[in-house]
């Protein structure tokens, strides 16, 4: 919900999946500027979050998720494009239902094919992760 010309209020919901093999975190990566972050996306009013996390995967990559629980919650204000932001992020873990899923390495976002899909390493530090705290609320658990 937009509060003042620049600023956005927004609640978000994402879900860290890791790949069981190798413990690599599927993430979905922005050209311009480079940065990573979980997939999910907006919380649409009356929808819950665990619900939107279950919807986004459907949409952005067709699958299903199970085993979806509350990791966190994670509040960021920062700029973006000209404005500012203010994010509440509830953060999930997941598995997907589908096998495999975790065996496809790569694909595009199916309503935003500028941005890609893939497993970043457990040890990756670049490109950035967000939103801002989610590798030391990973870390904790």
């Amino acid at each position: 919900m937009a509060s003042d010309t620049g600023k956005r209020q927004i609640i978000k919901a994402m879900a860290v999946v890791r790949r069981p093999r190798d413990g690599a975190l599927l993430v979905s990566e922005s050209p311009d500027p480079l940065f990573q972050r979980p997939l999910g996306g907006h919380v649409e009013f009356g929808e819950y979050a665990q619900d939107t996390v279950r919807r986004e995967f459907l949409e952005e990559i067709g699958q299903e998720l199970t085993d979806v629980r509350l990791l966190g919650v994670l509040e960021n204000i920062f700029g973006w494009q000209g404005g500012t932001e203010h994010e509440v992020v509830f953060i999930f873990t997941a598995a997907f239902v589908s096998a495999a899923a975790y065996e496809i390495e790569e694909q595009r976002i199916r309503d935003n094919p500028d941005r890609r899909v893939l497993w970043r390493p457990a040890d990756a530090d670049q490109p950035p992760l967000y939103p801002a705290g989610l590798s030391e609320l990973i870390a904790a658990t």
